[in-house]
């Protein structure tokens, strides 16, 4: 995201307090040590994490009411993560300017969520992962997959519906 972020001349913020300054800096990007440092100066706040105990709704309301008028917040990570009621109670009352979703809290989404109708939200249909580099990494985690099992040392954590799995 840093690279394409570059192309455009823009001033990237990391927050992300699980990669060291060191990488991010080599990426042309300033760390940021709290979330809301960079939410209150960015112009487009774009979500890249896992959905975990940690990170679900961890942009709410508290934080998109800090964030720009004209800002915009871009989703393409795991829904959940941004509370979509707080999401559109912000757009709603013109706090920032818009939103760009790939990803919903519930998928698929019920046909009256309210962001389908909001001229401020770009959806996506949960298609961010359709790069030619997100494929090869998919298929390198599958062949690993493949190989730890016929090896006896699969991560049942890579694993859908792991608990399916028989257990030795």
């Amino acid at each position: 995201m840093a690279k394409r972020c570059q192309a455009f001349g823009m001033q990237i913020l990391v927050f992300d307090p699980y990669i060291s300054e060191k990488t991010i800096i080599k990426y042309n990007a300033k760390k940021i040590n709290v979330l809301d440092e960079g939410i209150v100066i960015a112009d487009y706040v774009s979500v890249h994490i896992p959905l975990n105990d940690e990170t679900k709704n961890i942009i709410n309301k508290n934080n998109l009411k800090k964030m720009k008028k004209e800002s915009y917040i871009i989703n393409t990570s795991r829904g959940g993560i941004i509370n979509e009621n707080d999401l559109v109670e912000t757009l709603n009352n013109d706090l920032i300017a818009g939103a760009g979703l790939d990803v919903f809290e519930k998928e698929p989404p019920n046909a009256d969520c309210p962001l389908f109708s909001n001229p401020k939200v770009i959806l996506t249909p949960h298609s961010a992962s359709l790069t030619k580099e997100c494929w090869l990494r998919m298929g390198l985690e599958t062949i690993t997959n493949i190989i730890n099992f016929f090896s006896g040392n699969l991560d049942k954590k890579a694993i859908i519906n792991n608990e399916y799995i028989k257990r030795s």
